[in-house]
């Protein structure tokens, strides 16, 4: 068990910076070459792993796959809801995402913490 909560909490840590250079890059209005491949990242990962990661599934790979899975139907769901309300702005919307996921993923890496040693 505490290899998958440490498993956890590096893998939340990760998808934080994540999430930082995707707001980063959009806020800076940065037109680079690795601005597509960090938002992609975000869009497609982080926002189903902040959900599917409160299952505790038990295999690695099960949950990478749900996370994907997850992310692309939020992000389907947010883009369907941008063209049928005519307010296509996809900047604005994968900032508002990543302000719905940054929370989740900072709880993630406050419960999967070790265990203080004054603790036992």
């Amino acid at each position: 068990m505490g290899e998958q909560l440490r498993i956890r909490r590096i893998t939340a840590y990760c998808l934080l910076a994540v999430c930082a250079m995707t707001v980063a890059m959009i806020a800076a209005d940065f037109a680079g070459p690795v601005r597509p491949v960090v938002i992609l990242l975000f869009v497609g990962t982080v926002p189903g792993w902040a959900l599917i990661s409160y299952l505790n599934v038990r295999h690695l790979s099960v949950t990478w796959i749900s996370a994907v899975g997850l992310s692309l139907s939020i992000s389907i769901v947010v883009a369907q809801f941008l063209v049928l309300t005519k307010l296509w702005h996809p900047g604005p919307a994968v900032v508002l995402l990543a302000t719905f996921t940054i929370p989740l993923l900072v709880h993630h890496v406050l419960r999967s913490r070790p265990a203080e040693a004054g603790a036992r």
